[in-house]
């Protein structure tokens, strides 16, 4: 069970530690360069979190932490702020170099306070599009780390998509997430969210990861992305006691990198 976006801001992070202190997720994944990262870092070693802690790449929102990527107009806008997200179906030469140096600056970031991510996923899933998904994968296999979220690949899909845009997209999902597996970097069968997991999670053991967005309304009740209510959520799942866990506890190996 992973909670997206910690270090997006202070109030997202409080948002989380409370899913993590509540027992409805086991791990989070954490944004190297918005508002927030100091404060998540912090969080992080105050409760005792750096075991079940990844990175959440991220090329769409804030501005990128490398200096070069961000005159670049393919991937920036005039300000020096990350373009929004969109398909990157080719990249050049140097354009592909410019983001496996952002890469790499969002890795160290968080090296430099202590915290060696388990495992990687990306802001809008950006690591699994055409051109992005070969540069993630040889940039993880060159940190060492041994897990990569998978494309979605349960569930009904995106509401309101064409029947050629669903194919498309499960296609495309399928050749991303067996690539995964063939560098031995998909340590799930199944990836989605709470609604698109449930019935995997009812008639199946496959170990699946969960994705959530742990945030508050109004009045300070914690929610997920939709608004839901997040513990009536995540306990509609079902998940057996004792099943709900991270990366590193599934996968000893883990405990070479950050142990």
């Amino acid at each position: 069970m992973n909670a997206d976006d910690f270090g997006i801001s202070p109030r997202t992070n409080q948002a989380i530690l409370q899913a993590f202190l509540e027992g409805l997720i086991s791990s989070a994944t954490i944004m190297a360069n918005m508002p927030g990262f100091d404060d998540a870092c912090r969080l992080v070693h105050e409760y005792g979190l750096r075991r079940r802690i990844g990175l959440h790449l991220n090329f769409t929102d804030g501005s990128p932490l490398s200096s070069e990527i961000a005159d670049c107009p393919a991937w920036c806008d005039g300000y020096g702020g990350w373009r929004r997200q969109r398909a990157v179906l080719k990249l050049s030469t140097e354009e592909a170099r410019l983001l496996e140096t952002e890469i790499a600056a969002q890795v160290m970031a968080c090296e430099r306070r202590g915290i060696t991510p388990t495992h990687w996923d990306s802001h809008h899933h950006m690591h699994t599009q055409v051109a992005i998904a070969p540069i993630v994968i040889r940039a993880a296999k060159s940190f060492g780390v041994q897990a990569l979220r998978l494309g979605p690949n349960c569930g009904p899909g995106r509401a309101g998509a064409s029947n050629i845009h669903r194919v498309a997209a499960r296609v495309h999902r399928s050749l991303y997430n067996a690539r995964l597996r063939f560098h031995g970097l998909a340590k799930t069968e199944y990836f989605g969210d709470a609604d698109d997991t449930r019935e995997v999670i009812r008639t199946s053991s496959a170990d699946t990861e969960v994705m959530v967005h742990p945030s508050f309304d109004m009045h300070g009740r914690l929610i997920d992305l939709d608004g839901q209510d997040l513990r009536t959520r995540i306990e509609d799942l079902s998940i057996p006691v004792g099943q709900m866990c991270s990366y590193y506890d599934v996968h000893p190996q883990f405990a070479v990198s950050v142990a």
